[in-house]
């Protein structure tokens, strides 16, 4: 009877946790619509990423609209700044690439700017988990996600492999974009950086 009651548990929980998977998705596409796109995507994907780490923080069964609105609301001129700011990078780094390569032609010149595009990569994937877990001084954000990702290589290399394994799942099963997407893809990032956070503050 005992085994029973643990496999409707164990049935019950992966349930729980599907469903408060796709709702924290369909915030993160609604409240990024409410931005109209442009200036809602980094506000919500900061609240995704906030409600996350309090499920590895304080409780699963946090309310998760209030957690995810509210940071939506304080959050949302900061987690801007940031969106805009390293899109900025991005592009500037990409167009970068696209001259060396068709018009300078300097091999160790772009080889440079591909280990700066790599560490601009992984600083991306630790600053919005940064963000969720610290109060720090603006610009602190991206110093603090570098280092972060430099100081947890593994953390950051498992980073970019479950991005890898996330590609192949949403290959197969492409539905699983449509309903559980940005969740999804958020829930592995958030867990490796909560380590990699959690073992830097260990070591303090």
């Amino acid at each position: 009877m005992t085994s029973v009651n643990g496999i409707f548990k164990w049935f019950y929980d992966i349930g729980n946790w599907l469903a408060k998977v796709m709702y924290l998705h369909f915030l993160w596409i609604i409240f990024t619509l409410i931005g109209l796109v442009v200036f809602g995507i980094a506000p919500a994907t900061t609240a995704l990423f906030s409600v996350i780490h309090k499920w590895f923080e304080e409780d699963f069964d946090i309310p998760i609209f209030k957690n995810f609105y509210s940071v939506y609301k304080t959050q949302f001129i900061r987690s801007n700044g940031i969106g805009i700011i390293m899109i900025a990078l991005g592009l500037f780094l990409y167009f970068d690439i696209r001259v060396s390569k068709q018009l300078i032609q300097s091999f160790y010149l772009h080889i440079i700017l591909l280990v700066i595009s790599f560490l601009y990569f992984i600083t991306v994937l630790y600053i919005f988990p940064v963000f969720a877990r610290y109060e720090l001084k603006f610009f602190f954000y991206f110093k603090q996600s570098f280092l972060v990702a430099l100081a947890r290589p593994i953390e950051s290399i498992a980073m970019i492999i479950s991005l890898f394994l996330l590609y192949y799942l949403f290959s197969f099963l492409p539905i699983l974009l449509i309903f559980m997407g940005s969740s999804i893809i958020a829930y592995p990032l958030a867990w490796f950086a909560y380590r990699a956070c959690l073992q830097i503050e260990e070591k303090k």
